[in-house]
């Protein structure tokens, strides 16, 4: 600072003399008095600034709490809190009591965590006997890290509460020693001074009560951080069991793509092959038989009550065949009652099984029990599949899906898993060789002849993994084109069976609309239906072909994708969000729209018109709803929300300013309605009838079947005859002109006569005939009549033009043509004469 100080003061004193009217030493003492004054008072302005005071402080411990939640310095309590506190500390304590006893509750850890800890025992375990397992599967591999997913979220629904738990018994500790300390503070500052003493004589009480509140914090305390310790080692033991797991997969992946067997047809192959393999195959199928009847048997009433139920919902489905129409989805699942019930909940129990749920079942059992929604599906084939070859192609593939699902639950040695999955394939592809050849021989449809070769290339890549004695590639192409085949066709029979139970469950709600638009509006949420289960399907894939162990962890994968655009980030869960509330806003739009039109504005006789009116603007008002609600789910906030529309003002004033002219304009057509659908208007020199009012531009039918496109600006600034606009009433002018000497009163009493006998012609008001003017060559008279509807004008003019005509002819009355009297008043004698021989010779 002196440095700087000294650098300005050098500076200022080297102006040269010549450049003042002050003297070089006047000049120099005037720079450095006022230099000096300007630097004292910033020195005393820096060292009086609060922040400088702050900043030179001792730097706080980086570890404390938040500034906010920092304690304040301490200061001794005054005589007037301290009797305040002999009234609210007890009151605090009993609050403290009833807060740890409703929150402190470790009963349901207690009774658990046990009851878990044998679970993982049980699979570290399993754990070992895998790492020693040959005849390991993948399949088993996955149902132990399913189970390590359901133990691993019991965990942590039980550290939850105990970890909220221990946050709030340190926040009541740290509130209550703070209170101590203030207490300490008072008592040290009254034994200090012997005048108090004899004034505030509750000091021990109040300590008493401190010390009570915070012995009982602490005895809270032990045994919570006790239970996050012990669910902090299991949930260790969980993790090391789930990287085991992950390990034995990479290696079967691993090995997967590696020769593992010798060659399918050499003999070294079939040496392996001994009655001891056979043996132990069929010893497991008995202890899976022996040990899943056991355990039906004692859950029998549980058996017998799902068997209740499915025969029920078959009853339910095939009576609900007369509640619907042949063309309605649901029709076709009414025809196959059972199988359907067995699809229903078949399906609902693995959506259960996905989602995690503990149903406390043998992991066997609950592979079994795909087996009848694979039974189902193959009865139910022909519903999703019209074409017969086809649904044929797709049976075979389930059947065999459903002897893998066997193999599985059966834990059939890994050899004679292979042979069945080699003959099979076998099997499969000389059926579909000989199919083609028979097609081809009969020269049928060649598209449908090329496909079955193309089926054919799924078994032929078994065999020839097999031949090339990659038995473990072999068995994986197998189980997961067939596994791929089956939830696909599951997943779409889902789609299928959710739209038309959606559709029947509108059907019989008691509310007329609905009812009436019952399929319009499943054809409307289908898509929704087909995206949510596209996502099911995603999961389903991504766990098949093994890329994720667990149903969850898929799922997890694919909504945890995120890519940045332009510094926002895009989650799958944001596009979804996106999508849904943009439809959902269109399908609201629409069924209220619907609602409105079909049910209350017809019931309160409002005119067409002003029907299109007002749905449109309940159309733009959800839809604007929708706009906001969707910006807010985003993370838009009111001030983002702010800039756009900033943005935008700028944008429309620069460049859309028309577009926003004919949007203002529509709008105003909207709520003031000049014009309404249906109204004859004539702009220029164009008539016609409005047939759509839009908030840019309004549609106009001419009598020519021309539809003209008017921007609604020029519907406001300029002049428009709006011949509908209160009425359709409309006054018809019939023109006539007769012969001069013509009775006057006669032809009054014809057109009266003509205008009365037309049943187009309203009574009231009178028609009128009137005698206008002397023409030229007529008398003019004019008919006015008034008729109900302007679309009749021309075909009632015309009707009393015939008339008129007619009795006129029949009274005598003559229609004149137009006349001129030529008058010459001088003429050439030349050409008199010429004119006066011509004359005489004719």
């Amino acid at each position: 600072m002196i440095s700087c100080f000294q650098f300005f003061l050098h500076t200022f004193s080297r102006f040269p003399p010549n450049q003042t009217h002050f003297p070089r030493v006047i000049t120099e003492t005037f720079f450095q008095k006022l230099l000096l004054l300007l630097f004292i008072l910033l020195i005393t302005a820096t060292l009086c600034d609060p922040a400088f005071l702050n900043a030179t402080e001792e730097p706080q411990d980086t570890n404390q709490e938040a500034p906010d939640k920092q304690l304040k310095p301490q200061q001794a309590l005054s005589l007037i809190s301290a009797y305040t506190w002999t009234n609210s500390l007890p009151k605090e304590l009993i609050d403290l009591q009833n807060d740890v006893e409703a929150t402190g509750n470790l009963t349901t850890f207690e009774k658990e965590l046990p009851e878990i800890s044998k679970r993982i025992e049980t699979l570290e375990w399993e754990a070992v006997a895998l790492k020693s397992n040959s005849n390991l599967t993948y399949h088993d591999l996955t149902l132990f890290e399913t189970r390590l997913v359901k133990i691993k979220a019991e965990l942590d629904k039980l550290i939850e509460p105990i970890g909220a738990h221990i946050q709030n018994l340190e926040k009541w500790y740290k509130a209550w020693l703070e209170k101590e300390k203030q207490l300490n503070m008072l008592t040290a500052q009254i034994a200090s001074d012997p005048d108090l003493q004899d004034m505030f004589s509750a000091g021990e009480s109040l300590a008493e009560t401190i010390r009570t509140a915070k012995n009982l914090i602490e005895e809270q305390i032990k045994p919570n951080l006790l239970a996050g310790q012990q669910v902090g080692e299991s949930l260790t033991r969980v993790y090391i069991l789930s990287d085991t797991v992950a390990d034995l997969i990479r290696d079967m992946k691993k090995s997967g793509s590696q020769q593992t067997s010798p060659p399918m047809l050499s003999p070294d192959f079939y040496k392996n092959i001994k009655s001891r393999l056979f043996l132990d195959g069929w010893q497991n199928i008995r202890l899976f038989l022996t040990y899943q009847g056991d355990y039906l048997k004692q859950n029998l009433g549980i058996t017998l009550l799902c068997t209740f139920f499915i025969f029920c919902l078959a009853l339910a489905i095939f009576y609900s065949r007369q509640l619907t129409k042949p063309s309605a989805k649901w029709y076709p699942f009414t025809a196959k009652p059972l199988a359907s019930a067995l699809f229903i909940v078949g399906s609902g129990f693995t959506i259960v099984n996905s989602l995690g749920i503990n149903i406390n079942l043998p992991p066997d059992l609950v592979t079994l029990l795909y087996f009848p929604v694979v039974i189902a599906v193959i009865f139910l084939t022909d519903i999703v599949c019209k074409i017969s070859w086809q649904a044929g192609l797709l049976k075979q593939l389930l059947i065999f899906l459903g002897v893998t699902l066997l193999i599985a639950v059966f834990s059939l040695p890994q050899m004679l898993s292979y042979l069945i999955a080699f003959y099979l394939s076998m099997a499969l592809f000389c059926y579909y060789m000989v199919l083609f050849v028979r097609r081809i021989v009969s020269r049928s449809q060649q598209a449908i002849t090329w496909a079955i070769l193309l089926w054919a290339v799924f078994p032929l890549s078994v065999i020839v993994a097999g031949i090339a004695g990659f038995d473990q590639f072999a068995i994986v192409i197998f189980s997961r084109v067939l596994s791929l085949v089956g939830i696909t066709l599951i997943i779409w029979l889902m789609v299928q069976m959710t739209a038309g139970l959606f559709e029947l469950l509108l059907t019989i709600v008691p509310i007329r609309i609905i009812q009436q638009n019952a399929a319009v509006i499943a054809s409307q949420i289908t898509p929704v239906i087909i995206v949510v289960h596209v996502l099911l399907w995603l999961t389903l894939f991504l766990n098949i072909l093994w890329i994720y162990p667990t149903l969850n962890a898929a799922f997890k994968a694919i909504t945890s994708l995120q890519f940045s655009l332009f510094s926002i980030n895009i989650t799958p869960g944001s596009i979804l969000a996106f999508v849904f509330i943009i439809y959902s806003s269109f399908l609201v739009s629409q069924g209220v729209s619907a609602f409105l039109k079909q049910e209350v504005l017809p019931r309160y006789r409002v005119e067409p018109g002003a029907q299109i009116s007002i749905t449109r603007l309940v159309h733009y008002a959800i839809l604007t709803l929708g706009f906001i609600f969707l910006l807010s789910v985003l993370g838009f906030g009111l001030n983002q929300i702010t800039i756009i529309g900033g943005a935008l003002g700028v944008g429309i004033g620069f460049g859309l300013q028309a577009i926003v002219t004919n949007f203002v304009s529509g709008l105003i057509l909207l709520f003031e309605r000049p014009i309404k659908v249906g109204d004859v208007i004539e702009i220029d020199t164009d008539m016609g009838e409005v047939k759509e009012l839009g908030l840019r531009a309004t549609t106009v039918q001419t009598f020519d079947n021309a539809e003209i496109v008017i921007p609604n600006s020029q519907l406001i600034t300029n002049s428009v005859t709006n011949w509908t606009l209160a009425e359709r009433k409309i006054r018809v002018k019939v023109p006539v002109g007769v012969a001069y000497g013509s009775d006057i009163s006669t032809v009054l009493k014809i057109l009266l006569d003509c205008a009365e006998a037309n049943a187009s012609v309203l009574s009231t008001p009178k028609p009128t005939a009137l005698f206008l003017a002397f023409g030229t060559s007529s008398l003019d008279f004019e008919l006015r009549c008034w008729i109900a509807d302007f679309n009749d004008k021309l075909i009632v003019l015309s009707e009393l033009n015939q008339d008129i005509e007619s009795e006129f002819s029949l009274a005598g009355i003559e229609i004149p043509f137009p006349q001129t009297d030529l008058h010459l008043r001088s003429v050439d004698r030349e050409l008199l004469s010429q004119l006066s021989g011509a004359k005489s010779n004719a």
